[in-house]
């Protein structure tokens, strides 16, 4: 399969049919990137070696993001947590990723998130480093938060029983689901931090 551009990796990385990545060779970082191949079940596997992006956020920021991202794979739900060490729930793993990235501390939950200063975004639009917003079980208001990481996928802590997963937002049941996207970055890929 040729490479095609993915992210902001300079890596080339792997996806399975079940949309779990894993880096299977590297320019720097392997020793921590390599880990990631324990959370990848075998399968068919596609291959992407990106040169470039036109993501948003600054590529060292987004690779950054998506690395932190993918070395918190498989680690366990749970209710106010917010570490590896912890457990994560969803607007847990959220700030982690953020506060990883930056020096800012995002609010706690998963609706006071979606009021951040910012701007929304389509589904189309969707890039990098974007918070995508969930009622679930038809909630009045929105309980669950992700991030984004390209391809249509974004990264989450769903519910108790469950480990931080990748999930593709094209699925039925999340599409169900799905209220809004919102972009914290500028389009000069600086962090917005002030509440609206």
């Amino acid at each position: 399969m040729n490479p095609i551009r993915f992210m902001a990796f300079e890596e080339t990385i792997a996806t399975d049919q079940t949309g779990a990545f894993a880096v299977i060779k590297t320019t720097s970082r392997g020793l921590l990137l390599a880990a990631l191949l324990a959370f990848v079940p075998s399968g068919a596997w596609a291959f992407f070696s990106p040169s470039d992006h036109d993501a948003a956020v600054s590529a060292a920021a987004a690779d950054d993001m998506v690395m932190t991202a993918l070395t918190l794979m498989g680690t366990p739900y749970r209710f106010g947590g917010s570490s590896p060490e912890q457990g994560f729930d969803c607007s847990g793993l959220v700030q982690y990723i953020y506060r990883d990235i930056s020096r800012v501390t995002l609010p706690r939950t998963a609706a006071e998130m979606s009021n951040l200063a910012g701007r929304d975004v389509t589904t189309q639009e969707l890039t990098v480093g974007d918070l995508i917003f969930f009622r679930l079980n038809n909630s009045r208001s929105i309980n669950h938060v992700a991030v984004y990481i390209g391809d249509s996928r974004f990264i989450h802590a769903p519910r108790t029983g469950s480990v931080v997963r990748i999930d593709k937002l094209d699925n039925r049941y999340w599409m169900r689901y799905y209220d809004k996207a919102r972009r914290l970055f500028t389009d000069e890929g600086h962090l917005t931090a002030a509440l609206p």
